[in-house]
Order: C-alpha cells, then structure tokens, then sequence
C-alpha cells in the first residue's frame, strides 16, 4: 500500500499544479494562533502537543479503523490525499523548474523570485552566488519538503506524514510563540536525522561516490542537529555532483535537480523490491 501511495502521491504533486491550492495550510496556521492565545500555559511543550493533537489524533483514528477494512481500500484511498497534502504546498521540482525557466529566458526578476521562493530567504542578485545558494537549497530542501514525508509515511502510514509535516509548520510560523518554534524546530530536526543520512547515501549512489564520502567524511560537525542535517546534505551532495556538467549557470542547477530526482527514484525502487520480495515471499 505504501509503494502504490509514494507512487500515485509523487505524480499527482508533479503532474497537478492546478491542484496545489487544496494544500493550503492557511487554515492551521489560523488554527495555532488561535490555540495559542487561548491556550493559558507557558508551558512550550505542552503548547506543542495541544496543537498536534487535532490533526494527528484525527488521522490515527482514520488509519486505525481503515487499515484491515474491505482488503486496506479504503486506507489506500486515505493514503493517496493524505501524502499528497503532506508533500505540499507546492511542488519542488516544479519551483526548481520555474527557476530554469526563468534562468534560461534571461528574465532576472523572475529567477530572483523564485530563487527566494526555493532557499527561504531573500535571494542574493549576483549570480554566482544566487546559484550556489540554490544549488544548496535543492540539496536540502528535497530531504525536508519531500524525503523526510516518504520516510516518515514509509514508516507510520498517513500519521507519520502528518506529524511530520504539520511540526516543519509550526517550526516555520513566525508570528507564534518563539519558544514554541524552537520546539517544533528540535523535534522536526530529529524527525528528519536518519532520513537526511538516507537521502545523502542516495546522492552518493547516483552521483560521484568517491565525492560524495570524501565530502561526508570532511564535513564540520555540528552538534546542533539541524545544521548537523544540513551540512550531511549539502557536502555529500556537492561531492556527488562533482565532475558533473557545470559549464554554466543552467547546467549546475539541473546537475542538482537530477540528483535529488535520482535519489528518490533509486529508494522508491528499493520499496518496491523490498514490497515485490514481501508478495513474493
């Protein structure tokens, strides 16, 4: 059920952009702020629970009363919106694509839009280093926005997604409690430790190997986790991406797309195996 769900999940996200509005998180967001100002705690973690409490407790529920019922249909039918929702708001690979777009039609404004857009920050206007700063985001934002969630559903079904996506939420939330982010930002952190290590093996598979662990064994070590995330992302990646075709702007940036593409396609195929050896097993 997992590999038909990561399957249909990654199509729709790529292939329907015209339904990307329905992954609006607007109404959480509304929903935290409401919590919070209701909510007579200082008591951050608790703060944090309360605010899972909802979305999580509701889709355990579901996943509880669907997961044996009529041969796991109607779970799978749970499963498909679920992961699609969770891979949101909008696509990567598509972002990615815009910037190319922008970038191969020389229109700066556009690039520098969604360069921002891709590294969540305002972007730099040398292009140079605008191109190391995406090259860099793609690298880690495919193991926050899209990895992490596989991994997580891979492992918990529907719930696993859903905690996972909604915590990256309230860790983004900048008019909320600044103790209550922190929080979310340390769990989600944890959260995305072993799929970060994961994804980076992947890059070192389809990329330069030798890079790849050269740079991994290199890297500064962080005792913050989420730097500690990022730096095993980023070196192993650019490691893995030496001696690609760089001989401009355009090629760097697609060098990195088809990386990270590699990368979930080569998990995605070992899941099948593992799933196809459990049929057949």
């Amino acid at each position: 059920m997992a590999l038909i769900s990561i399957i249909i999940g990654l199509m729709l996200d790529h292939s329907f952009r015209n339904l990307h509005y329905l992954r609006d998180l607007s109404w959480f967001e509304r929903y935290s702020r409401w919590l919070n100002d209701t909510i007579k705690t200082d008591n951050s973690w608790l703060r944090l629970i309360m605010l899972l409490a909802l979305p999580v407790l509701l889709i355990a529920l579901l996943q509880l009363v669907l997961f044996d019922f009529l041969w796991g249909v109607p779970f799978l039918l749970l499963s498909i919106p679920v992961l699609f929702y969770c891979l949101g708001p909008d696509c990567l690979i598509s972002e990615i694509e815009a910037y190319l777009d922008a970038r191969s039609l020389g229109d700066d404004d556009e690039a520098l839009h969604y360069a921002g857009v891709l590294t969540g920050r305002s972007a730099s206007t040398s292009p140079d280093q605008q191109i190391s700063d995406v090259t860099r985001a793609i690298l880690s934002a495919t193991n926050e926005r899209v990895f992490s969630v596989l991994f997580w559903f891979v492992l918990l079904g529907p719930l696993g997604a859903v905690l996972y996506h909604f915590v990256a939420n309230i860790g983004k939330q900048d008019d909320t409690n600044a103790a209550l982010r922190d929080r979310a930002a340390l769990i989600q952190a944890g959260m995305a430790w072993a799929p970060a290590r994961i994804l980076a093996f992947g890059y070192a598979l389809t990329g330069h190997f030798d890079g790849a662990v050269h740079a991994y064994r290199n890297r500064p070590h962080e005792e913050n986790i989420a730097l500690s995330n990022y730096d095993v992302l980023i070196n192993t990646g650019l490691g893995a991406l030496r001696d690609q075709e760089c001989s401009d702007e355009i090629s760097c940036i697609r060098s990195a797309r088809d990386l990270v593409t590699r990368s979930i396609l080569i998990w995605v195929a070992v899941l099948a195996l593992l799933t196809l050896s459990g049929w057949l097993g």
